[in-house]
């Protein structure tokens, strides 16, 4: 009888020991105690400045010390990826609107992926409304709450007028929330290598302007979108070769908002870099300005400058409004002098670096993960509860 007793028990305890181990219930209970991390944290990082080769032309290097005033800037041959001119090009500042082709890739991605259409309706949060249109500060198309947009009336509206109400509008559409759209955006970035930012809107609307409630939780009042000029152009290059259609947009000459209703209102490309305007080129297509307090004016271009791709970026200028686009002037028609620049193998390009601290997490946990397969391999396997049971048994 002890012994049949025993053999029931052991039958027991195998069952139990099985379907604790494979029991589906089990497992999507667990799956359900994770939650997403919305709270990531993008720490800025100090970076070694590019270092241009000892071939580098001096004359470009004086003419832009004598003539250029922007804080930040960098120009790059869009094939190569190559760094044409730059200064401080890789350290992290204020971005302001140029944050929007951030939020444009998005958009573009979800209408390829058939989350959206240019001619979907969308009804307009009414907390957009009361913390973006409503506010004299930032540049709005002016939505109305109880009227419906187009994703392409949306589209123009960030693109040609950068609009903040509008971003926001398309952002909260795909992922629900400002706060789940900049994660959208710090996933994008970090999946194309791009670590070293901070993102605190989708629009680039700092912190300052918006009401306390409407903060991405953990941000302070004084944080806004931070990035590097260099990683600014690489983000262009994705949209613009991956979603060659933005360039529609940002190279039109204006575009006819809710047509046909009360609503309707021209909104006009105000590039001054395209021909025929006031620092008109004849290569430029593109892309995006901004501008906050911090952030100076800025300008992201996408050119075509002696038969090459060239993005250029320009940061932190502190002047007249026009001064991004003079600046950008400056930067480009400097490096006409110079067709073969791009040529020069020792130039440093704006592709991403390995970082050393991911390099160093990655080494470690390799480390432990060796450690641990080391003990699991000398790991007593007779010693557990099931074996000492049967030795209890026999």
């Amino acid at each position: 009888m002890k012994f049949s007793k025993n053999i029931s028990l052991l039958v027991l305890a195998v069952m139990t020991i099985t379907l604790s181990a494979s029991n589906p219930a089990t497992i999507f209970a667990q799956e359900l105690s994770k939650t997403p991390n919305f709270g990531k944290e993008s720490t800025l990082n100090t970076v070694d400045p590019y270092t241009m080769p000892s071939d580098y032309p001096q004359e470009i290097l004086d003419w832009y010390r004598d003539n250029m005033d922007a804080r930040s800037y960098i120009a790059i041959d869009q094939e190569t990826n190559r760094v044409l001119a730059q200064q401080e090009g890789n350290k992290p500042y204020p971005i302001a609107s140029m944050s929007k082709i951030i939020s444009t890739y998005l958009v573009y991605q979800a209408i390829d992926e058939g989350k959206l259409s240019m001619d979907q309706m969308i009804s307009i949060d009414p907390a957009i409304i009361d913390n973006y249109t409503s506010n004299p500060n930032l540049s709005n198309v002016g939505l109305v709450a109880d009227q419906e947009y187009s994703v392409e009336d949306l589209l123009n509206g960030v693109l040609l007028s950068s609009g903040n109400d509008a971003t926001s509008a398309l952002m909260w559409q795909i992922y629900g929330s400002e706060e789940a759209g900049v994660n959208a955006m710090s996933d994008l970035l970090h999946s194309w290598g791009i670590n070293n930012f901070k993102l605190v809107s989708v629009s680039g609307t700092p912190n300052i302007e918006l009401a306390e409630n409407i903060r991405i939780p953990g941000t302070g009042e004084n944080d806004e979108n931070t990035m590097s000029a260099a990683d600014i152009a690489l983000v262009a290059q994705h949209l613009i070769t991956d979603f060659p259609q933005v360039l529609d947009i940002t190279n039109s000459d204006s575009y006819q908002f809710k047509a046909g209703t009360d609503y309707e209102q021209t909104l006009v490309n105000n590039n001054l870099l395209r021909a025929g305007q006031e620092y008109g080129r004849d290569g430029i297509t593109g892309l995006k300005s901004g501008f906050t307090d911090g952030a100076g004016r800025c300008f992201v271009a996408t050119s075509t400058e002696n038969g090459r791709k060239v993005i250029a970026v320009t940061m932190g200028t502190f002047t007249d409004q026009s001064n991004s686009y003079w600046e950008t002037e400056i930067l480009l028609d400097e490096l006409l002098k110079f067709p073969d620049l791009y040529k020069n193998e020792a130039l440093p390009t704006n592709l991403p670096q390995a970082d050393p601290k991911e390099d160093e997490a990655s080494e470690s946990d390799s480390s432990e993960s060796n450690s641990d397969k080391k003990e699991k391999t000398y790991e007593n396997k007779r010693n557990n509860p099931l074996t000492n049971f049967l030795g209890n048994l026999f």
